[in-house]
């Protein structure tokens, strides 16, 4: 199978030039990447994120392409898709055709490729890989929609899915649009895979005060307000709060709870193996999501990580994760304003070899079902029959 990817991932060359571009999204493409390469010929084109001011997208390599313009002005957007269009149609006069055209969520770049490549190679099979998306399924407002149809290279999620023939998502709920379009879709949640987390996983305190962590990004979506709200509510708890990772909330974050000394901000781990011997101290881990909107559209990647350390998750409730791991976590209802630190009392209550069991029963149960090898087996199968 020939396969032309696009997406957002930067190659190792430049990654630890760039280490704030590893993040979850950064792991996750090339997690999958690596597991497509295995079976296919791939060629892949990335768009780069213009404020991280690469000096060397120029040197291009013969199989992957780097595009600027993720974040940039609607001109950069539409030089980059110029740029991969010509690079496209070089391949083609060489000879070369991809079987499947897949790319990494709606964006301009994108669509406007997906459009392209629709007409110029109908029989080249389209697959949308989405992700997340802050407005697929969501009635807009007059301004907006006008916005995006008088905007070059801009297009609703719902107007480009006849540009597709095969949706591949980490969410549940973009299923019926696809149904109600005929469009064949996929369950893809991503897989679970180390990636240099940890040599050896090592045991946190077995007595005394337990230790939850996070680790990912810091932005609104991530509920982390919401979580710091919740553990200065409980101040007689024997808990202690441990955060990871960075974003725009960060430093708002971070002087909110500054007062309570049970909270501490670790920063951003350059390297995976450091963010393992951290991780390792603590007992649980939690993803706080809030119950907005769009947070029902993705799959948060970082709870195969915390699956990989053998530790329990607190997790609020969203449809896909309930449908991926049953009751196998603890999960709290978001919408109640008063869940998340009715369920920190229940941690708390708990004792370490209880979490470590659980944590353990975790892992071995749904690693493998989930590992990238399997998950992506499954997509490529899929992909064939469509």
């Amino acid at each position: 199978m020939k396969i032309f990817y696009l997406g957002f991932w930067l190659p190792p060359s430049l990654v630890h030039r760039y280490p704030q571009q590893n993040g979850a999204g950064q792991l996750w493409e090339s997690r999958l990447l690596r597991s497509l390469n295995r079976g296919s010929e791939l060629r892949i084109a990335s768009v780069v994120d213009r404020k991280l001011g690469l000096v060397d997208t120029e040197r291009q390599t013969p199989d992957h392409l780097l595009l600027k313009g993720r974040f940039g002005k609607d001109l950069q957007s539409y030089t980059s898709f110029l740029k991969l269009r010509q690079t496209y149609l070089h391949w083609r006069r060489q000879g070369w055709k991809p079987d499947h055209f897949v790319v990494y969520n709606s964006h301009p770049v994108g669509n406007a490729f997906a459009r392209f490549v629709a007409k110029y190679d109908p029989d080249v099979k389209r697959i949308l890989l989405f992700l997340d998306s802050k407005y697929f399924g969501k009635k807009l407002k007059l301004f907006k929609r006008l916005r995006l149809k008088f905007k070059p290279l801009l297009w609703r999620d719902e107007e480009m899915l006849p540009y597709f023939h095969g949706v591949a998502a980490a969410s549940l709920s973009s299923q019926r649009f696809c149904q109600d379009r005929g469009i064949p879709w996929h369950w893809f949640p991503g897989g679970a895979q180390a990636d240099g987390l940890l040599d050896k996983v090592l045991s946190p305190e077995p007595e005394g005060t337990k230790q939850i962590g996070y680790f990912g990004s810091h932005a609104d979506y991530a509920g982390l307000r919401e979580l710091v709200e919740a553990f200065k509510i409980k101040i007689d708890l024997p808990l202690k709060l441990s955060i990871a990772g960075e974003g725009e909330k960060t430093e708002e974050l971070r002087q909110y709870a500054a007062s309570d000394p049970r909270i501490e901000w670790m920063g951003f781990f350059n390297d995976r193996a450091d963010l393992g011997r951290w991780a390792s101290r603590c007992h649980v881990f939690i993803n706080p999501r809030p119950p907005r909107y769009g947070n029902d559209n993705n799959f948060p990647s970082k709870i195969f990580d915390y699956m990989q350390l053998g530790r329990p998750v607190l997790s609020s409730t969203t449809p896909t994760l309930k449908h991926a791991f049953g009751d196998a976590m603890t999960w709290y209802d978001a919408e109640n304003p008063h869940a998340l630190s009715q369920a920190l009392v229940g941690i708390a209550q708990r004792s370490v070899a209880d979490l470590l069991g659980e944590g353990e029963a975790l892992r071995g149960k749904y690693c493998p079902i989930y590992s990238w090898d399997e998950t992506v087996h499954n997509l490529e199968q899929w992909m064939a029959k469509i």
